[in-house]
């Protein structure tokens, strides 16, 4: 039982230290150079080129809990199919 008040203690300590960051954070007012709005955030000025969002993505998507997942998923009733993305 003590190991449960502990392990709460921990996980709602680390959430509100979270939130507290970013709301001090977002409140601050002081904006990144070169970032004047949502558009320039969201699309870094237009600068990266187009092989470099590519391989983000790519990146993003073949992370090792992908691999985990998609494992699972071949292993399971639709057999290999599944890895084709």
């Amino acid at each position: 039982m003590g190991n449960l008040i502990v392990d709460a203690l921990v996980f709602f300590g680390f959430i509100a230290c979270v939130l507290f960051v970013g709301f001090f954070k977002g409140r601050s007012g002081k904006k990144p150079e070169g970032e004047e709005n949502a558009e320039d955030y969201f699309l870094a000025g237009r600068g990266l080129s187009w092989w470099l969002i590519g391989f983000s993505l790519i990146a993003a998507n073949i992370s090792a809990e992908q691999f985990v997942g998609m494992s699972g998923q071949g292993a399971g009733l639709e057999g290999i199919s599944c890895a084709s993305w």
